[in-house]
């Protein structure tokens, strides 16, 4: 289960920092809104399903849930990636441009902080030694 875990949360990271790539380097492609918004709903799906596969790995063992800093790290990375998700949602439905600064910074907020528990999960495990 923890590969589970790591891998939706890879994919998760890895997809939102190709969505933030394409909204800054491709921006002058018809596509790109496209993509971006692919790459940034894969990412949010696989947040769920990796703390799906978290829940439950810590639940068949018995664990208290929110017991390390890994998992507070966690839940407020995913937190800013819902709000970001939304925030941008929200910009398109209303088409507000006055929302795409708070967009852009909730996005770098949600990647450093997935960034950061990425880290933090592969020290959990024993790959960095941080």
């Amino acid at each position: 289960m923890l590969v589970i875990h790591a891998g939706f949360m890879i994919v998760a990271f890895l997809a939102m920092a190709f969505g933030i790539a394409i909204a800054m380097f491709m921006r002058g492609r018809t596509w790109w809104l496209q993509v971006h918004r692919r790459c940034e709903t894969v990412a949010l799906i696989c947040v769920f399903l990796g703390l799906a596969a978290a829940l439950f790995m810590v639940s068949r063992h018995g664990g208290p849930h929110l017991y390390i800093p890994h998992a507070w790290l966690g839940l407020a990375a995913g937190i800013a990636l819902v709000s970001t998700y939304l925030i941008g949602r929200l910009q398109m439905k209303t088409g507000r441009a006055r929302m795409r600064p708070l967009h852009r910074w909730a996005g770098r907020v949600a990647v450093a902080l997935l960034l950061l528990n990425l880290l933090s999960g592969l020290s959990l495990i024993g790959i960095l030694p941080i």
